[in-house]
């Protein structure tokens, strides 16, 4: 019966299972005791890599921020709080260096961690090693700074006139950036002021008589493709030079289309400029530049605005190029507009130097409005007085600044804007953008990438071309609105509504190039903003966060607060570079 169980028991394979079993118990309990091992290594690696990272940038943030701690004090309060962090645990360190020279601060950390089943294969410890640096960039901080000035910011908001409480407003974002960077031995924290309506009044240094004689970027010779749309060639006879419709010269100045001057100018090789050389040498032609008519006047001077440039260059914020003339910048000069009418902008005669002036004296009243303002032959007669408000037009804001540190030449030209005009936004934007580019027209800032780059643009009101449907003192940053120079499918007479929404999509399009820059926009709308206004400021904005609507000066001065805190903090810049 023994020998029958033990047969039975040698044949049964699930005795077999059994045994095989048991003897598999023994490294399933090993490996259970080496995931053991392993998860305790993993965990204290995790907390010390955190505290290591923890530690770099405080040190880092510290000695970028007052770079006269000396090192060895960094080490000792690094360490401290490494031990604080890291409890139960000795650590060593082969690296733990402090660099208050360019902020570098780099950390490698070493610990073990006891086995619990691994000193059963000879090993009692895994070594830990946890390695990590970082810098904080001392990067400067540029801002500029866009106040709408136009006659609406005289209004009264809170107790205090609106353009009152921008300049305030201004002031409070300066101190507020200014006292987050105090701590900064190093810091490089300027600003821009940029007063606009309409226009934008470049400071004195770049105007006429002065240094700005020798500013190349400034097309006084005609060398873009917009320079003479309203100064168009003419002939001997006193007509047009170049016939845009059949018929007598004094007709032909009543149809005249600035539109289409470019496609009859000989351009340079890419199209984008005009060939100024060929131009003047065509026989029989006369030219008055920008430059002539403002020479021809013996009681004005340029008062230092710009329209924007031409072509290719419409939208951009790529420097000038010297064989590139839709590169240059066009200066301002608003035409003389019809004579013996009210609300318009006339400071000569209409008739004065046209051989043809009675035939362009005939016809209904739109045909001797458009006439008498395309007439060039008037601006060539030299030397003579004007009357109203000539060439300069609404060129009338307070000069803006360029970049600077000198708070006492900022408070100034805040203290000298006032309120007058009307709104034009795209002419705001594009010239601070100017005061935030390394190249001309305004030197002083940083290459792109060598400073954080601010815009800090306030606005109270819709843009608002006056009078779009006739010449009538509304003279703008893209010429006479009437012309559609920008290709709108506008009619011969535009509605308000359908000039505004040309400044506004114009707006939008010098946001996003701004943008393109990777400049900051912080977009701050006074007062309650329409329907465009506000798709205007979100589309603008960097962000949800920079779009800001202040209802009155209070909310106004708190935005500007907010955003100064903001600037102050941008000025540190966080990397970790790459670990050795």
């Amino acid at each position: 019966m023994v020998k029958s169980l033990f047969r039975r028991f040698a044949a049964d394979e699930k005795g077999t299972a059994y045994i095989m079993a048991a003897f598999a118990i023994v490294p399933l309990f090993g490996m259970t005791g080496l995931a053991v091992d392993y998860a305790n290594a993993v965990r204290t690696e995790t907390q010390i890599e955190t505290a290591t990272q923890s530690v770099v940038l405080h040190l880092a943030k510290r000695t970028t921020l007052n770079p006269n701690i000396p090192a060895a004090d960094l080490i000792a309060e690094g360490k401290g709080l490494m031990a604080e962090m890291v409890r139960g645990h000795e650590l060593s360190y082969e690296v733990f260096e402090v660099d208050p020279a360019n902020g570098m601060v780099r950390i490698v950390a070493r610990t073990s961690v006891d086995t619990y089943m691994m000193h059963l294969l000879g090993r009692d410890e895994l070594n830990i090693v946890t390695r990590k640096q970082a810098q904080f960039g001392r990067r400067d901080v540029e801002v500029a700074i866009a106040i709408d000035n136009s006659g609406s910011m005289g209004n009264w908001s809170g107790g205090k006139r609106m353009i009152d409480a921008a300049k305030d407003a201004t002031r409070v974002l300066m101190d507020a950036a200014s006292d987050a960077m105090d701590d900064f031995d190093n810091a490089d924290l300027r600003f821009s002021l940029v007063p606009w309506h309409t226009h934008v009044s470049v400071p004195e240094q770049y105007r006429i008589n002065g240094s700005g004689d020798d500013a190349w970027w400034v097309d006084w010779e005609g060398r873009s493709t917009g320079h003479f749309n309203y100064l168009a060639p003419y002939g001997n006879d006193g007509g047009m030079y170049f016939p845009m419709r059949s018929g007598s010269n004094g007709d032909q100045w009543r149809y005249y289309d600035p539109a289409r001057l470019k496609d009859l100018l000989p351009l340079e090789a890419d199209g984008d400029g005009v060939d100024v050389d060929t131009l003047r040498n065509l026989p029989g032609i006369n030219l008055v530049t920008r430059r002539d008519v403002y020479d021809s006047f013996t009681n004005v001077d340029w008062n230092g605005c710009f329209e924007h440039r031409h072509g290719d260059y419409r939208f951009s914020f790529d420097p000038p190029v010297q064989d590139d003339g839709d590169s240059f910048f066009v200066p301002h000069m608003a035409p003389d507009e019809r004579d013996s009418w009210s609300g318009r902008n006339s400071y000569l005669s209409d008739s004065g130097g046209d051989t043809v002036w009675n035939k362009v004296n005939k016809g209904n009243s739109q045909a001797k409005e458009r006439g008498r303002v395309m007439n060039t032959a008037k601006y060539a007669i030299s030397p003579r007085s004007i009357w109203g408000s000539g060439p300069n037009g609404k060129c009338n804001t307070a000069p803006m600044i360029a970049l600077t540190d000198s708070r006492a030449d900022l408070d100034d030209a805040i203290d000298d804007m006032q309120a007058n005009g009307n709104t034009d936004l795209t002419i705001g934007l594009s010239w601070a953008m100017n005061t935030l580019t390394p190249w001309e027209p305004l030197t002083q800032a940083a290459d792109f990438g060598e400073a954080e780059k601010i815009l800090v643009f306030m606005t109270d009101g819709d843009n608002w071309p006056r009078s779009p449907r006739d010449y009538r003192t509304s003279y703008t940053s893209l010429q006479y609105p009437k012309d559609d120079l920008l290709d709108n499918n506008l009619p011969s007479r535009p509605s308000q509504s359908q000039a505004n929404e040309v400044f506004d999509d114009s707006s939008k399009e010098f946001c996003t190039a701004i943008k393109n820059r990777g400049v900051r926009i912080y977009f701050v709308y006074f007062g309650n903003p329409s329907s465009a206004a506000t798709e205007i400021m979100n589309h603008c904005a960097t962000s949800s966060e920079t779009a800001i609507a202040a209802a009155d000066s209070q909310e106004l001065e708190d935005a500007f607060r907010k955003i100064g805190d903001d600037i102050g903090k941008l000025r540190l810049s966080h990397y970790t570079p790459p670990e050795e």
